[in-house]
């Protein structure tokens, strides 16, 4: 699963160079790399949600192995994933450190053709605008933020970029966060969860995506929100 990367890498990558004599990095710039062999689209620059290389999964492409759809929230973990490990990597590592940056910069721009004008959002299933049953979902916009406002800050993607990282965070903030009746805030327009496979008959279509619970506060959106406000504000501080 896309989403996977961000649950090891910058991880295992802390380990490795931390810990382990940096015996395994290059394992994990090949996880990357096998990523993009496999799981990119060639025609929208974006990345599937899952890569089956059986091609046994009800849910895969039998010819490719990948799932249907481009989910949101996947990208913007894998995002993350990349500038996490980047941030972990060490620079001896020279030619896997500049090719998990140029990945980065692809898969970022391959995102940017999709952000809603409007509200700096994307969608739930990210090249799906104005389909019926889709919406702009918070907890992927989020992670896009954080992902290249701390990208900039960085060093691994262009300081203009700046603008497309704010214009997720506060379209976001604008849209789904508000305060509650309780006077709490609340933040909501998150998916609560989706996957692959199971008993459940997860199967990466449309109306699977569109069908998830929408929440408020869940985690998986209050984080990365509040990651990529760490970012405004040490750019702010700059």
């Amino acid at each position: 699963w896309l989403d996977g990367t961000y649950m090891a890498q910058p991880f295992y990558m802390e380990y490795e160079t931390r810990c382990n004599g940096m015996h395994g990095c290059i394992d994990s710039y090949k996880q990357f790399m096998n990523i993009q062999k496999h799981m990119k689209d060639a025609k929208t620059g974006l990345y599937y949600h899952g890569y089956d290389e059986s091609r046994k999964m009800y849910w895969a492409n039998p010819e490719t192995g990948c799932s249907a759809n481009f989910w949101l929230r996947a990208m913007g973990w894998f995002l993350v994933a990349m500038v996490d490990t980047l941030e972990r990597m060490d620079n001896q590592l020279y030619y896997e450190y500049r090719a998990i940056m140029a990945m980065l910069k692809d898969a970022v721009d391959a995102m940017i053709a999709f952000q809603d004008a409007e509200s700096g959002m994307f969608w739930q299933v990210v090249d799906k605008a104005g389909v019926e049953g889709n919406y702009l979902e918070t907890s992927g916009s989020a992670l896009f933020a954080y992902a290249v406002l701390k990208g900039v800050r960085l060093g691994y993607l262009p300081k203009r970029y700046t603008a497309y990282g704010e214009k997720a965070f506060y379209g976001t903030c604008d849209r789904h966060l508000g305060v509650g009746a309780d006077g709490a805030l609340q933040l909501g327009g998150i998916c609560l969860v989706a996957g692959l496979g199971g008993a459940t008959r997860r199967d990466g279509s449309l109306a699977y995506y569109f069908s998830e619970p929408i929440v408020e506060n869940d985690a998986k959106g209050v984080g990365p929100l509040l990651l990529a406000y760490t970012e405004i504000l040490a750019a702010q501080k700059q």
